[in-house]
């Protein structure tokens, strides 16, 4: 809804306001736009409702992200730690590999060396010692001596050639884990490039949503404003219409009034003619003329039936819609209208409908019940709140079919017409907006 529109509507609502011209008012249109806003508003209230659960969804998918990638990045450090930790592993298991293939590599030398002398002398170096010494015994200490090295030089050997063995097999498994690790550590890190992706597309798309729910609360600010404007013109031209069946209300009554008058000043003039024209008659001795035996007597305006009754027709309607459409809640003759004079020496502030006692009184149009008791001077009572300050008044009821605080459409069954206190039966009903009575009579058909 455009701006101007609506300051161009509010101005004429304005001008009509001011004016005592006869023309007709109408809320129909601006009723229609209403309509329209509020439908606007209710989709677009809906389409945020849906936003906002996406965009609910993308922060708690965001929030899962972000967990998972934390926890992938410390499976990563660990990894990375264990790799550290195993590559020193290693690399000390290789130096140790390297000092004993170095020290076997001496140790088979010096053996290789010991048993190729053993090999080229043979017996003879023995002999030659035996021949040779002085000492036959200190001969045999030292073929013994020699002996008992070289056995121990080939032990030496094998305990390292053991050593060496059982360092590569360490150094085959340390690899195998380095292997399986960088295995381990890749998939992980590719998992966390998937993670930061799809972290980066959720963030993406809680972007667009966030920008989709700031433009759509932007745009309901602007249709409420635009709601609450098109309120109040149709507030002011139901005020401005309410104001002109009234003051037409009031210029007919008193024409009525005035009419009445008239008439029987008239009648009273032609039964003081007939009057006076009895007399002559007696005082001549002539019979008396047959209109001046008859008096002339002016009947009031009947009483106003009431047959059309409030129905489902209104049900789902704004109250101040019904303005100039209302029906009323019971069938029967307007005996009292309002501001009229009551007997008791005060006004009607509504209407008062004759009928029989025990007809159902029907809910004018949709509301909550908000009283439903004994009201002193006016019987049993039903009072209504419909919303927009609107509110309806039944009382002399002689059965209560509804519970204060319980729902109401147009058209239900509030009770059963009985008597007022002062014995008139029938239904005293009242429209009431902001607490100020209204003419109910200015609402209906």
């Amino acid at each position: 809804m455009k701006r101007y529109l609506l300051m161009a509507v509010l101005a004429s609502a304005a001008q009509a306001a001011n004016t005592n011209s006869s023309s007709a008012l109408s809320t129909a249109p601006h009723q229609q736009d209403l309509k329209n806003v509020r439908k606007e508003i209710d989709s677009l209230k809906k389409d945020l409702a849906q936003k906002q659960s996406v965009q609910k969804e993308a922060q708690s998918a965001i929030q899962e992200s972000e967990h998972a990638l934390s926890q992938t990045k410390q499976a990563l450090a660990t990894l990375e730690q264990r790799q550290n930790r195993s590559e020193q592993q290693l690399a000390e298991l290789r130096a140790k590999i390297e000092q004993t293939r170095h020290t076997l590599a001496g140790t088979r030398q010096r053996v290789s060396q010991m048993l190729l002398r053993q090999y080229k002398n043979g017996q003879h170096d023995a002999m030659k010692l035996m021949l040779n010494a002085d000492d036959p015994n200190q001969n045999a200490r030292d073929l013994a001596y020699y002996q008992h090295i070289a056995r121990a030089e080939q032990q030496l050997v094998q305990k390292l050639v053991g050593q060496q063995q059982q360092l590569e097999a360490l150094s085959a498994q340390l690899e195998q884990e380095l292997a399986r690790l960088d295995s381990l550590s890749d998939r992980k890190s590719q998992e966390k490039s998937e993670l930061e992706k799809d972290k980066s597309q959720q963030q993406q798309q809680l972007s667009q949503v966030s920008g989709e729910i700031k433009q759509g609360q932007s745009k309901l600010t602007r249709l409420q404003e635009d709601e609450k404007h098109l309120s109040n013109v149709i507030a002011q031209i139901n005020r401005e219409i309410q104001r002109r069946r009234a003051e037409a209300a009031r210029k007919a009554a008193e024409a009525r009034k005035a009419k009445l008058a008239a008439a029987r000043e008239a009648a009273r003039k032609e039964n003081e003619r007939r009057r006076k024209l009895a007399e002559q008659a007696k005082k001549q001795g002539k019979p008396v003329p047959e209109e001046a035996k008859k008096p002339v007597i002016v009947k009031e305006a009947p009483a106003e039936q009431v047959d059309d009754v409030a129905d489902g027709s209104a049900s789902g309607r704004a109250f101040a819609s019904l303005q100039g459409r209302m029906k009323l809640p019971v069938s029967g003759q307007i005996a009292g209208s309002y501001g009229k004079p009551r007997r008791e020496g005060t006004t009607w502030k509504g209407v008062f409908i004759r009928a029989a006692v025990g007809q159902p009184v029907r809910s004018v149009a949709d509301g909550t019940v908000v009283y439903a008791d004994e009201l002193r001077g006016f019987g049993k009572a039903v009072i209504i709140d419909h919303g927009g300050n609107y509110m309806t008044v039944y009382t002399g009821l002689s059965a209560i079919a509804k519970s204060s605080g319980s729902g109401v459409k147009a058209g239900d069954t509030l009770g059963n017409t009985g008597t007022l206190d002062n014995g008139d039966a029938g239904l005293y009903f009242e429209i009431r907006h902001l607490g100020r009575p209204l003419n109910p009579q200015a609402w209906t058909r």
